[in-house]
């Protein structure tokens, strides 16, 4: 009889924090397992957010038996791009999902999403959301992470939800007085014409 992993099981309708997911990702003592890890996000902000996740899986699992794919939320406009996205989200034990709630998802996040959804090869595993959030954005990311968590529950897998704050940039100004722009510690000086 073949040994099942140790998986802590939470409410597939609920959501934990990220710092569950070491409780939940499957994680075997045979000789040549590996955890298929995927990790969605939308820029370098969202990017550090699933490499945290990324650092859990490692430090549970192991280096080497981890098997990450890294997609950028703008890639997946690339049709064979989407294609490899679809077919890692297929097969992966572990989804990592991070991205701002600052604007609408775009469609091709959507159609990655309905792409493995349907076609998904295991039984259980693990969907992760890191949202960002400002304070305009908090209905925004309460929509994304309830989609998330409703996509979560179609594929038979885990939910965790962690949502995080996000800073604002400062907003740049122009000073056309002095015909400079500043924008924090930048400074450029204005076109002179020919």
């Amino acid at each position: 009889m073949k040994k099942q992993p140790k998986v802590l099981r939470l409410p597939v309708n609920g959501s934990a924090q990220l710092s569950q997911l070491g409780k939940l990702v499957p994680v075997t003592g045979r000789p040549g397992a590996c955890v298929n890890a995927v990790f969605v996000y939308e820029d370098a902000t969202t990017r550090e957010w699933a490499r945290e996740a990324h650092d859990r899986i490692v430090k549970l699992a192991g280096k080497e038996t981890i098997r990450p794919t890294w997609w950028r939320l703008d890639n997946l406009r690339a049709p064979g791009i989407l294609a490899a996205a679809t077919s890692t989200a297929m097969r992966a034990d572990v989804i990592v999902i991070a991205v701002n709630a600052t604007d609408s998802l775009p469609l091709p996040f959507y159609t990655w999403i309905s792409s493995w959804l349907p076609n998904r090869l295991r039984g259980s595993g693990v969907l992760a959301a890191v949202v960002g959030q400002t304070k305009k954005a908090s209905a925004r990311s309460a929509r994304i992470a309830k989609y998330l968590r409703e996509v979560a529950r179609a594929a038979h897998l885990e939910f965790l939800s962690e949502t995080r704050k996000l800073v604002t940039a400062p907003k740049r100004v122009l000073a056309a007085e002095r015909g400079l722009f500043d924008s924090q510690h930048h400074r450029v000086a204005p076109l002179r014409a020919a």
